[in-house]
């Protein structure tokens, strides 16, 4: 086994016991064979450069974000409806990822519902004052106990026990992401409920009314400081009990992704709980896996360094056109609904946010979730985004009657072909660059010297690029985001070692693509 082989070899089975990383090296050096490895671990999901990697290549484009109370908003891999099995109701959980992976989308952003009986879409609070509950159902990860009522009119949790259906569902997604080459970006809890309005709280398991435990929780909103305070022991215990739990039966998949939870903005305190809780569960089990920090900026920055964290979530904080900064403190129970403005962000500002952190933190992958447009998509691209949550909802937001393409698919579908077709490879080698002389605020260059540069130009017309470092000769090629098409430069091939100028086939928006030519 060669030296790069074996760095392979550990990177992918994520050894972190020192003592099992010097038995392997010794009998490496030693001239022994390694055991045989597990195929889903050796060819498992890992961030590399900064980018989502499996097999040596990218994984890169949309994530589904999904739905969270009625059929017909957006796919859910925990939605319950029997024997009813089809788009928007019990998921076809094998077409539905080939669907993602056709039409762009190889990421699943996974939460458990607002509320289990769809009787709660109302949004109103009402007490039920019977169990006739409506399908179909949003599972939740608690187990019934069998025990009292709770406002549902069904008996109250058992925030000890679990829902089997529920944690079968993910595993079976898990598994599915780590033969595909996709991510499931797993929340282990959803804001939503603690916070907004009381129809999002009367019904959540650990409300007091709704479980066997004294959880110590408000009877109504806001419950969010109090959920996330761990000097209660029974929440700290029933927690750890859960985020365990979670671990216990996904762990063994490679492709996923570790949320605290969706729409958090607690404070950094609870982060670190969390942290601590998953840390050592992977101490126990000799298990790394991939843990994303979500939070508002001030958590970002506190935590982001912490050598457990592997991606990092820029939702919560976005920068306005006059470069000020929209980023309110964790811990004040703000709705995450609030980062609903960033995803109208300018191409300029998605660019600054996303490269200023890809930058100070080149090890880590980069997520977001804005509106996502062209412009804003390549923006993020070119600033080293490793991927992008979306509501993917279906045409006219109906229920269709197999899989076809959400209705912003063509939006991203040309890039992540292009992707896929010629850099699957070569763009975790990247990483943003200052090599663009002219007009920088609206001309970006991810790339790798002497491999290949990407540069987009928001607004066409000509640019300069400072090739004087560089001694390779590039085919030089044009691709055009919107309809795919690759058009060669009428002056390809071009051999750097000097300031180059290009100009775009028109003033709307290109990428320019130099490919090192084969010698």
């Amino acid at each position: 086994m060669s030296d790069s082989l074996l760095l392979v070899y550990l990177r992918m089975l994520r050894v972190k016991n020192s003592t099992m990383f010097f038995v392997f090296l010794s009998m490496f050096f030693a001239g022994c064979n390694l055991p045989p490895a597990n195929s889903r671990q050796v060819s498992g999901l890992c961030v590399e450069n900064g980018w989502f990697v499996q097999s040596g290549r990218v994984i890169w484009g949309n994530a589904q974000h999904n739905g969270w109370w009625r059929p017909g908003q957006r796919p859910n891999i925990t939605r319950n409806a029997g024997n009813d099995v089809r788009p928007n109701r019990t998921e076809d959980l094998d077409k539905l990822t080939d669907n993602m992976l056709k039409y762009g989308y190889p990421g699943f952003e996974h939460n458990y519902g607002l509320w289990y009986d769809r009787r709660r879409d109302a949004h109103d609070d009402v007490r039920r004052t019977d169990g006739n509950v409506k399908g179909p159902f949003l599972e939740q990860p608690w187990a019934r106990s069998g025990e009292g009522t709770a406002w549902d009119g069904l008996s109250k949790y058992d925030l000890t026990k679990f829902n089997q259906w529920y944690f079968s569902r993910l595993k079976k997604f898990a598994e599915l992401c780590d033969n595909k080459g996709m991510i499931l970006f797993h929340n282990f809890y959803m804001q939503h409920n603690l916070l907004e309005t009381p129809g999002h709280y009367v019904d959540f398991p650990w409300r007091p009314v709704n479980c066997i435990q004294d959880t110590g929780m408000p009877d109504r909103v806001p419950a969010a400081n109090a959920f996330y305070d761990m000097s209660n022991p029974v929440r700290r215990k029933m927690q750890t009990i859960y985020i365990r739990k979670c671990l216990d039966e996904l762990g063994s998949y490679n492709n996923v992704v570790y949320l605290a939870s969706q729409e958090y903005t607690g404070p950094a305190e609870y982060i670190k709980f969390w942290l601590d809780t998953v840390g050592q569960w992977e101490k126990e089990n000799n298990r790394d896996v991939l843990v994303c920090l979500n939070g508002t900026k001030d958590v970002l920055d506190a935590l982001a360094a912490d050598s457990r964290v592997d991606v990092l979530d820029l939702r919560y904080f976005w920068y306005k056109p006059d470069g000020s900064l929209v980023a309110p403190k964790g811990g004040l129970q703000i709705p995450g609904r609030y980062t609903g403005q960033s995803r109208t962000a300018e191409p300029q500002q998605i660019y600054k946010q996303t490269r200023e952190y890809r930058l100070r933190y080149p090890d880590k992958a980069i997520i977001h979730q804005i509106e996502a447009s062209q412009q804003q998509t390549m923006a993020f691209l070119l600033a080293g985004g490793s991927m992008l949550v979306r509501y993917l909802e279906y045409p006219d937001k109906k229920d269709p009657a197999d899989y076809i393409a959400p209705a912003d698919s063509k939006i991203i579908l040309p890039v992540y072909k292009f992707i896929n077709t010629n850099l699957g490879d070569k763009l975790p080698k990247t990483r943003p660059l200052d090599i663009v002389v002219n007009k920088p605020e609206q001309n970006w260059c991810l790339g790798k010297k002497g491999l290949l540069y990407l540069v987009y130009m928001l607004k066409g017309g000509s640019l300069k690029l400072n090739l004087t470092s560089d001694t390779e000769t590039y085919r030089v090629k044009w691709f055009n985001p919107t309809d795919g098409n690759l058009l060669e430069d009428k002056n390809s091939p071009r051999k750097a070692g000097k300031t180059m100028s290009f100009t775009a086939p028109d003033e709307n928006d290109w990428l320019l693509w130099l490919e090192k030519t084969k010698k």
